[in-house]
């Protein structure tokens, strides 16, 4: 679990001392907002008289999506207690939380693209918009590529049965 979840920190974390799962959890945050921050400020060139109506939209949509990281970090957290071992019944849980949260990430940055879009020139907001999809694939990438898929077998202790079934094989893959 120790290895999973070190890898679950999408950015390498500065400056830490971090104890727990936790503890690195809180660390990476603080230095993706702040990374985040930094690219948002550099990229979208605001007037001052833009920014005064930005801000406050944008700090409270980052709250707002800081709370469906929350619970995918939970879920990853879960998943990392469980593996390689991942239960059939707790998979179908886990793949039911994880489109819920998607879905939820959909329809609060579209909602929040719209208030954008209201202060913004269209221009800006579509970069906007771009910007932040830009940088949450950086940091799922990173994720994904540190969590290991889940085990669709148990672990293999003996030879394989030659009379088990085979995975069936992609008939055009060879044309």
């Amino acid at each position: 679990m120790a290895s999973l979840t070190a890898a679950m920190l999408a950015i390498p974390v500065r400056h830490a001392c971090a104890q727990t799962p936790q503890d690195l959890i809180e660390v990476a945050r603080s230095v993706i907002t702040a990374d985040r921050k930094a690219v948002v400020v550099a990229t979208m060139e605001l007037t001052e008289e833009e920014g005064k109506s930005f801000w406050p939209i944008y700090h409270e949509y980052r709250a707002e999506m800081g709370k469906i990281t929350d619970d995918l970090m939970n879920l990853v957290l879960d998943y990392a207690k469980l593996y390689p071992t991942v239960p059939e019944e707790r998979a179908k849980q886990m793949l039911e939380t994880y489109t819920s949260l998607q879905q939820k990430h959909v329809d609060k940055r579209a909602a929040y693209l719209k208030k954008f879009a209201t202060v913004l020139p269209a221009a800006k907001a579509l970069r906007f918009a771009q910007v932040e999809t830009r940088f949450d694939l950086l940091v799922q990438l990173n994720l994904a590529a540190r969590i290991p898929l889940a085990p669709i077998r148990p672990a293999l202790t003996a030879l394989p049965d030659a009379n088990a079934e085979k995975p069936i094989e992609d008939k055009d893959q060879n044309k």
